[in-house]
């Protein structure tokens, strides 16, 4: 779990920006430049084996260990940068009078939005708001894979969702400045060049 280390340095270094710290969730690198709430960083509450159960209940699935270790020790979900990178958990109930703001939920891309062409043992977590695009992991091996919104071909690979997230944290470090702000609008915030 090497990718924690480096989730804590960049929290370490966003919270300067300013910070909101609760026991169901917490939001670093304040950007009011975007709007008067926006955060970079968002992190949940990690899940109980109770609502892990009910995560497994609702997806009709296990969910993948390298990702279940992530869900119960680290944050149930989580937003990085701006919600560049999007990883979800379980949403639970949704409270639109309050600043709260969940997870996004793992049963959308692995129920209601799933490519029609992934197997069964494709396990969604996480996208990129640039354009929905998802990283999924199979349940018999521990790569993690970059593919299109609507399309499981695998467009990118990692070895680990470790490694996926530790080269995500950097490479998405990069393309922001010190206030928290992408230096180019006009940039892809994509793993991959535009356009591949």
């Amino acid at each position: 779990m090497e990718y924690i280390h480096h989730i804590q340095a960049l929290i370490k270094e966003q919270k300067a920006l300013g910070a909101v710290e609760e026991e169901r969730g917490s939001r670093y690198g304040h950007i009011p430049q975007i709007a008067p709430e926006a955060y970079n960083i968002y992190t949940f509450a990690p899940l109980t084996d109770e609502q892990l159960a009910l995560l497994e209940r609702v997806l009709n699935r296990e969910v993948p260990k390298q990702y279940k270790i992530f869900l119960t020790l680290f944050s149930n979900g989580m937003h990085i940068f701006s919600r560049c990178l999007n990883l979800y958990g379980l949403q639970g109930v949704l409270d639109r009078r309050g600043d709260f703001q969940g997870p996004f939920d793992l049963s959308i891309p692995n129920v209601y939005e799933r490519p029609s062409n992934a197997d069964s043992n494709c396990f969604f977590f996480g996208s990129y708001s640039y354009d929905g695009s998802l990283l999924y992991i199979k349940d018999d091996v521990s790569t993690v894979y970059y593919c299109a919104r609507r399309d499981a071909t695998p467009l990118k690979e990692w070895n680990s969702f470790s490694e996926m997230l530790i080269e995500e944290i950097q490479r998405l470090k990069s393309l922001h400045g010190a206030d928290g702000m992408l230096k180019s609008t006009r940039r892809s915030t994509l793993p991959i060049p535009e356009g591949t």
